[in-house]
């Protein structure tokens, strides 16, 4: 078990994790409690009083829509962000794009999440968009990508190039390089200290998201 999934289970229990991973990482929808149920493999009952406990707090928007109550999560609560991206990096597409590339490990220097996924504003229709530092062959590394559409719905845009084609791009002021610097991004192996080292120190390599 990974250290991230120890404290995830050390602050909430198992249904609870289930049921805010699916609200907080789909802010822009909104589900009735039968979705939920089947979103999260819990019993209705039991998921109605967690659903309850979580709207009086603020984290979630009860509404009605005809005879049907929906809940999505509350963006405007001052602690969404953060369990936002707490749940981005535990539960959300970080664990599963980790556990494909894990037989490519030895090839792999760094990988990150960037785009809309690490910012948290995804779309429905929305890529992952992944960048991989390393030795690994293009065609290797999609054949390991691929199956993360059916585990995660979405299409998995991969960006490849070496530790030195990247260190290059950095130096140059390349915009890309620029971009995954400044901007958020998902640590998926390394880390932002191993990416501003890349970089030659020149530019910082901003806040994981």
């Amino acid at each position: 078990m990974s250290n991230d999934s120890s404290l995830m289970d050390l602050l909430f229990p198992a249904a609870r994790q289930r049921t805010l991973a699916v609200l907080l990482l789909q802010p822009q929808s909104t589900f009735h409690l039968r979705e939920l149920a089947r979103l999260t493999d819990s019993h209705a009952g039991t998921l109605a009083r967690e659903v309850d406990k979580l709207a009086r707090t603020g984290l979630l928007l009860r509404s009605e829509q005809g005879n049907q109550v929906r809940y999505n999560a509350n963006t405007s609560h001052p602690l969404f962000d953060d369990l936002a991206a707490l749940f981005r990096k535990t539960q959300g597409v970080v664990p599963a794009v980790r556990e494909a590339l894990a037989p490519l490990d030895a090839q792999i220097r760094l990988a990150l999440v960037f785009g809309s996924v690490a910012r948290g504003t995804p779309s429905p229709s929305s890529d992952v968009d992944l960048l991989v530092l390393g030795s690994v062959d293009f065609m290797t590394l999609a054949q390991a990508v691929f199956p993360l559409h059916a585990t995660i719905g979405r299409e998995v845009n991969t960006v490849l190039y070496t530790p030195e084609e990247f260190a290059e791009r950095a130096r140059s002021g390349d915009a890309f390089a620029r971009d995954i610097l400044a901007k958020p991004k998902l640590l998926v192996k390394g880390g932002a200290d191993e990416l501003a080292e890349l970089a030659g120190d020149r530019a910082a390599a901003g806040p994981p998201a």
